[in-house]
């Protein structure tokens, strides 16, 4: 009977302390803060880190995640143009406490898009990209999302913006539009924004492989139509840049030149004004160079030439604002000029400019993504940890709220710490994995970037040898296949996987150049499966080294009648690809698999190294060399 009693009594006294625990309801604590601070950002004059300050000591708070998250990002809004380094320290205890919540998509919202904009300011692109994403997923995967609508909709353009520079235009053309659905239900005209939706939407179109005319000039209407309203200048400047592009597109070169003039007018009266400005001057910089190509097409050297005096005095005076990429868009409209007016010496130096400051964005954008994806990865692992900690605090605090019985809550705990290890072991091995596969993924995308540089040289060094001997039309041939062929290797060199007709497509293509490089003394012949090779996926750029060595090592030495055969059969999950010369052969057979390799030879090696640990399938090179020629037998893997 005292037991009973005594088990009665510790109930009682447990409900009675669970009871003062839970005074207010999250929900409503939150949404009281937000009425607070929506009543602070009316008022200039309050000081609102002060104000957040002394929230985050108050104990009612310390105990809510959600509110103590929404306070921590108030903190960081109000530091970040202070001290950038507290408030992304405030930002990531916000990330840390919004990750453990299920629900509050509105505060997981507003604080992801904080962080993105505290990445971007930063410099840290590739976080701001996944973070802003992050934010964006949650506006477009949740109708009744309760948020402001322009929050929404700047959070929309940034992650739209953001992913026009990366290449995914799909998912930018979506935010985009979106962001147009949410303004057409507000009751005034953002006219700055819907600018803004619609320019984005156009780079989207042009940039993506679809290319929709009709589109391109429905959003150019909508432009014209919101700057003719607002005859804001830069509205009006970046109308006509888009109406230029889309003249470009469709070969009107005398009115894209009238209009990218109408850009530069635009572009030195702001740098007149704005004198130091960085955005003014890139822009000018970059109007400059699309003119000078402009004026090259058609033949109008003189204009071209006093533009390119222009552009040579912005790039001495602020060479240091200007970037690789703008570089290089300048570099190529001087080559095209030197290589119109018959200046091949000042063109080849041209296109080794080039080709460094290509090597130079290559090994930065490479740099830069691994580094930030990195601390992505290890704030992904942190967050989990967190969670995880205080997952299990949280419930063994509860099974000793409900009983206070010594033995079973010795049971209790046994049979936690039991299951903990365990997930924490099975969590633990799921991360290795993870890591491993990303590992993985990262040291191919470094190996696909080390291939196009060399390849990109082996090819402008033929192309050199044309313009030395003066062949003219050869050189221009050879120049239009080259650059269609560097066209489709940068595009196949982005993806892990690509459609085996493109890849074959691309082989054709280079082996239709090295023909012309040796004066058609070496025939080939692609045999191809039945099967629809499109539906078939296979890595990019691992048969093109060893159809170079074919090339160079087999038949190079031939006068005449060389043959290549590219053979390719699939069978369950990979292909093989059988590629024959009829050279001479090594010497010593003995060497033929080591001593004859090409840098891109050996970075296929390694790579198929990678594919064949990532898909845990065998990945084979297997040499064969006599005096009758060499076969080289691949072994790829293959994706449906």
């Amino acid at each position: 009977m005292k037991k009973t009693l005594l088990f009665l009594l510790l109930t009682v006294i447990s409900c009675q302390h669970k009871s003062e625990k839970v005074s207010i309801h999250p929900e409503k604590m939150l949404e009281s803060l937000q009425v607070i601070s929506d009543s602070l950002d009316q008022n200039p004059e309050a000081d609102k880190l002060a104000f957040w300050s002394g929230k985050l000591k108050e104990k009612d708070f310390s105990k809510t995640g959600s509110a103590l998250a929404f306070i921590h990002y108030n903190l960081a809004k109000n530091l970040v143009k202070k001290d950038i380094d507290s408030a992304k320290q405030h930002i990531n205890f916000a990330l840390g406490l919004v990750e453990k919540e299920k629900e509050f998509n509105a505060l997981k919202f507003t604080i992801y898009n904080g962080a993105g904009l505290i990445s971007e300011l930063e410099g840290k692109f590739y976080q701001s990209v996944y973070y802003f994403n992050k934010s964006a997923a949650i506006i477009m995967n949740d109708d009744s999302l309760k948020c402001k609508p322009m929050a929404k909709v700047i959070c929309l353009l940034n992650a739209a913006q953001d992913n026009n520079k990366i290449s995914q235009y799909q998912k930018s053309i979506e935010q985009n539009q979106l962001a147009l659905k949410i303004l057409k239900g507000l009751p005034e005209d953002n006219y700055k924004y819907n600018f803004r939706a619609y320019s984005q939407l156009f780079t989207a179109c042009e940039e993506s492989n679809i290319y929709k005319p009709d589109s391109l000039l429905f959003y150019i209407k909508k432009l014209k139509q919101i700057s003719s309203k607002t005859n804001e200048p830069m509205q009006v400047r970046f109308t006509n840049e888009h109406m230029a592009h889309y003249y470009l597109l469709n070969n009107q070169y005398d009115k894209a030149i009238h209009h990218y003039n109408l850009v530069k007018g635009y572009d030195e009266e702001g740098l007149l004004a704005s004198p130091e400005s960085p955005v003014m001057i890139k822009n000018l910089y970059t109007t400059i160079a699309n003119l000078i190509d402009l004026y090259v097409h058609t033949k109008r050297f003189p204009e071209a030439e006093n533009l390119i005096k222009q552009a040579d005095k912005i790039e001495r005076q602020h060479l240091q604002l200007l970037s690789y990429y703008e570089k290089c868009l300048n570099k190529k409209a001087k080559m095209h000029y030197y290589f119109a007016k018959g200046n091949k010496e000042k063109a080849l130096e041209e296109a080794d400019e080039i080709l460094a400051l290509k090597d130079n964005i290559l090994r930065n954008s490479g740099i830069q993504a691994t580094e930030e994806m990195a601390t992505i990865y290890e704030l992904q692992a942190k967050d989990r940890s967190i969670h995880g900690l205080n997952k299990a605090i949280d419930n063994t605090e509860n099974r000793l709220e409900r009983n206070q019985l010594l033995l079973l809550i010795v049971g209790l705990l046994s049979l936690l710490a039991i299951s903990w290890i365990f997930l924490l072991y099975f969590f633990q091995r799921q991360k290795r994995q993870k890591q491993e596969k990303e590992k993985i993924l990262l040291q191919q995308q470094l190996l696909r970037t080390q291939m196009e540089p060399h390849f990109i040289f082996n090819t402008l060094s033929a192309l050199q040898s044309f313009i030395r001997f003066d062949e003219k039309e050869k050189s221009i041939k050879y120049l239009s296949q080259f650059s269609r062929l560097l066209r489709s290797s940068l595009e196949l060199s982005r993806k892990n996987y690509v459609p085996l007709d493109q890849e074959i497509e691309a082989i054709e293509n280079y082996l239709s150049l090295q023909q012309m490089r040796f004066e058609y003394t070496f025939a080939y012949n692609i045999i191809v499966p039945d099967t629809d090779t499109s539906a078939l996926l296979i890595p990019p750029m691992l048969i093109q080294p060893f159809v170079e060595n074919a090339i160079i090592h087999g038949i190079g030495s031939l006068s005449d009648k060389g043959l290549i055969t590219l053979e390719i059969a699939v069978e369950e999950n990979q292909i093989v690809v059988k590629i024959t010369d009829n050279g001479k052969g090594y010497q010593d057979k003995s060497n033929a698999d080591s001593d004859h390799q090409s840098l891109s030879g050996t970075i296929a090696r390694e790579r198929l190294e990678i594919l064949a640990r990532e898909n845990k399938i065998k990945t084979n090179i297997e040499i064969t060399s006599n005096d009758n020629g060499t076969i080289v037998l691949l072994t790829l893997p293959l994706k449906n």
